[in-house]
């Protein structure tokens, strides 16, 4: 399986993406790596087998207004690497400007038919093992009851095709799991998931988050966001404290590397958590957390080869269509 990987993207590019790309590479990954021709220059001089690369003129900056980037650059590695991997029908992925990202993935991709507001999703790892997908994570602020109904639909797919499960349970964030808790948005959209032919549940706190109640939980991209940037600084927190305590003169006991594996599981950031898929659209566009070094770029390419390979697009298709 390919991916096409942007080299500009990212606090650490393009050397942490390049240095990823090597690692996908080495293990059997094709990779077309886009990027200017300084960026990429390394790798002119000394090829690496398993690397394409595909030049770009421009860059998209971190901070630069997404709908500018789309119509005035035409030739970043942004818009080169989305129509890219249209042209081979593999995944893009960028740690780069997520608003760009989105609307590239937008415009050439185009929405899958009857999706309305593609969402963001992050999976967070659940304290019995196993995996809970988050949607919307920060793409929609604002959102209608319908799209929170879509969110439920989309993440059902996702859990069917990336983690296995044959009847995913779906729940609803709420400020409490009663029917009643909730403001005007989550009173609807209960109303409607109740409806639907999916496995809902019900409301679900914020500590269902990781206690592992169930497979889909979703919320519109404003208080999606906000979790996921508040667990991830409880597990940098965590793994602070633990450093912390440990005395500098003694070599780390076992109980000390068990505490921070698990700080580390319980790390969205971490390269097995390290981006978020835009679904809805009618192709794959990864998005990989800015602060990404190597090793976290390596584990996006994993991930995303596996969605390359899965049915997701043909699942998502048939839950919209009812």
């Amino acid at each position: 399986m390919s991916v096409v990987l942007d080299a500009m993207g990212g606090d650490f590019a393009p050397s942490a993406i390049v240095e990823g790309a090597i690692l996908a590479a080495r293990s059997g990954i094709k990779v077309y790596l886009v990027g200017t021709k300084e960026a990429l220059s390394p790798l002119e001089s000394n090829p690496e087998p398993g690397i394409d690369l595909v030049y770009a003129t421009e860059v998209v900056g971190m901070a630069e207004s997404p709908a500018d980037a789309l119509r005035k650059k035409l030739d970043s590695s942004i818009a080169v690497g989305v129509r890219l991997a249209k042209e081979k029908q593999v995944p893009f992925v960028s740690a780069g400007n997520t608003g760009a990202c989105m609307a590239a993935a937008l415009f050439v991709f185009g929405r899958i038919p009857g999706i309305k507001r593609p969402p963001i999703a992050s999976v967070f790892p659940q304290s019995n093992g196993q995996k809970t997908v988050v949607l919307d994570v920060g793409a929609n602020v604002d959102c209608h009851a319908e799209s929170l109904l879509q969110f439920a639909v989309i993440g059902d797919a996702w859990a069917k095709a990336m983690l296995g499960i044959k009847k995913p349970t779906v729940g609803l964030l709420s400020n409490g799991s009663e029917r009643e808790k909730g403001n005007a948005l989550v009173h609807e959209a209960h109303e409607l998931l109740s409806k639907s032919a999916l496995n809902f549940i019900g409301n679900v706190e914020g500590f269902d988050v990781l206690a592992g109640r169930c497979d889909v939980i979703v919320t519109d991209g404003f208080a999606g966001n906000v979790l996921l940037k508040t667990v991830e600084g409880v597990a940098y927190l965590f793994g602070h404290m633990i450093r912390d305590n440990m005395p500098a003169d003694r070599r780390p006991s076992e109980e000390y590397q068990n505490l921070m594996k698990a700080a580390n599981a319980f790390n969205p950031s971490a390269p097995e958590h390290c981006g978020a898929p835009l679904l809805g659209v009618n192709g794959h566009c990864y998005i990989v957390h800015g602060n990404a070094d190597a090793k976290v770029i390596f584990g996006a390419c994993q991930t995303s080869v596996k969605l390359g390979q899965s049915n997701l697009l043909e699942l998502i298709q048939t839950g919209v269509r009812g």
